[in-house]
C-alpha cells in the first residue's frame, strides 16, 4: 500500500457522482468534523495549522482534479483569501507544510473518515 493519501483519496472521493449544490456553513463544518477523526501524525510542539483544516484543504484539492501535491499547493495559492476560514485557516500554509504532513498521515484513517 502506498504512503501518498492522494489515490485513495480520489478513490472515495470520485467514486459516484455527486449533484453540484451550494455548500453551507453545516456542510464546511462537516467535513472539518470527519476530518477531525484523523490521527494526528505531528509533534505537538510548533503546530500552527490544525489537522482537520490542513485535510481539508487537500481533500478540496483532489476533489477539484489534483493528483500531485505540487497540484494541491497551486489549488491553495489559487484559492481566495477570503475562502480560508470556511477550511478553518486564518492564514496560507506553505507548501512544505502541507506535503510535510501529507506524507505522513495515515491512509486508512484518512480513507475511513471520509467514508463516514
Amino acid at each position: 500500500m502506498s504512503s501518498c493519501p492522494i489515490t485513495p483519496l480520489s478513490q472515495v472521493l470520485t467514486a459516484r457522482p455527486v449533484p453540484l449544490a451550494e455548500l453551507t456553513v453545516r456542510d464546511h463544518r462537516g467535513l472539518l468534523d470527519a476530518l477531525g477523526a484523523v490521527p494526528d501524525p505531528r509533534d505537538p510542539r510548533g503546530i500552527r495549522y490544525r489537522l482537520e483544516a490542513l485535510l481539508a484543504v487537500a481533500v478540496c484539492a483532489v476533489i477539484a482534479g489534483a493528483v500531485t501535491y505540487a497540484a494541491i499547493s497551486d489549488w491553495l495559492q489559487d484559492l481566495p483569501e477570503d475562502d480560508l476560514p470556511a477550511l478553518g485557516l486564518h492564514r496560507r500554509p506553505a507548501p512544505t507544510t502541507l506535503w510535510r504532513l501529507l506524507v505522513r498521515v495515515d491512509s486508512v484513517a484518512l480513507t475511513q473518515a471520509l467514508a463516514r
